[in-house]
């Protein structure tokens, strides 16, 4: 009731003062519209202000004319905000507070088809978020999880899990301050284990182990600060762990 009202005083405001109005106390009051260069035929922004506070929706432009956002201002620290492709899809829909991103957030691809779920806190990925399949949307129409990750300060940190179509988990680990970290793990369609590997400073160290369908390990490949080691260097590197009583995956 109250954005009606102020909007109905903007209306009445603009019919005796018109447009692009700057108040004695330099305060932008009614209707505002900028454009993207001098002609003003290319219209960059539409919108309202009551004392120097955006009300209703605003309309975005990409400088060819398309909509490229709409934000609906739903109180003075918070809004709804829609961006757009050029072809009208939607690419991305959430909320403001505070002119910062702020909990949940959908993307799309310009075709319509749904890619991520993210939250934010204070402009920042916090918590979880979840991508999708695309190809499956396009066959039956069904949303499928691709991958769950979970951000802290929009760095990727916990668990990680990436699943088949079917929802099996095809991959699984855990991430720190944007690194993979730890014991990581592979799966094949049926569920089962197909290798198991480690992490350390963001990249693969100690045994990668390979298994077969009995769950036997089969191969195993060493590395070292990222390095595959093989040959003599593989074996003084194994003679000095054991010497020395250090775990090869430390």
């Amino acid at each position: 009731m109250r954005i009606l009202l102020l909007l109905l005083f903007i209306g009445a405001f603009q019919f005796f003062f018109g447009q692009n109005l700057i108040d004695k106390e330099g305060r932008k009051q009614g209707e505002w519209k900028k454009y993207w260069d001098k002609s003003n035929t290319a219209l960059q922004y539409e919108g309202a202000f009551v004392n120097d506070k955006p009300v209703g929706q605003f309309w975005y432009y990409y400088p060819t004319s398309e909509v490229r956002a709409i934000i609906e201002h739903i109180s003075e620290n918070q809004s709804f905000v829609t961006y757009y492709f050029k072809n009208r899809e939607v690419m991305s829909e959430g909320m403001y507070l505070h002119q910062k991103r702020d909990s949940i957030w959908i993307n799309y691809n310009n075709a319509g088809l749904t890619l991520s779920m993210e939250n934010f806190k204070n402009g920042k990925l916090e918590g979880k978020k979840v991508t999708f399949y695309i190809q499956n949307q396009i066959e039956n129409g069904e949303i499928k999880v691709l991958s769950e990750s979970f951000y802290k300060d929009s760095l990727k940190s916990g668990p990680y899990v990436e699943r088949f179509s079917t929802g099996k988990i095809k991959l699984s680990g855990h991430y720190k301050l944007d690194q993979p970290l730890g014991v990581w793990r592979k799966y094949n369609t049926k569920g089962e284990l197909v290798q198991l590997f480690r992490y350390k400073n963001g990249v693969k160290n100690g045994w990668v182990l390979n298994y077969n369908e009995n769950q036997e390990v089969i191969h195993r490949d060493l590395y070292k600060n990222g390095e595959l080691l093989s040959g003599e260097v593989k074996v003084k590197y194994l003679e000095n762990c054991k010497s020395k009583g250090i775990d090869p995956n430390d």
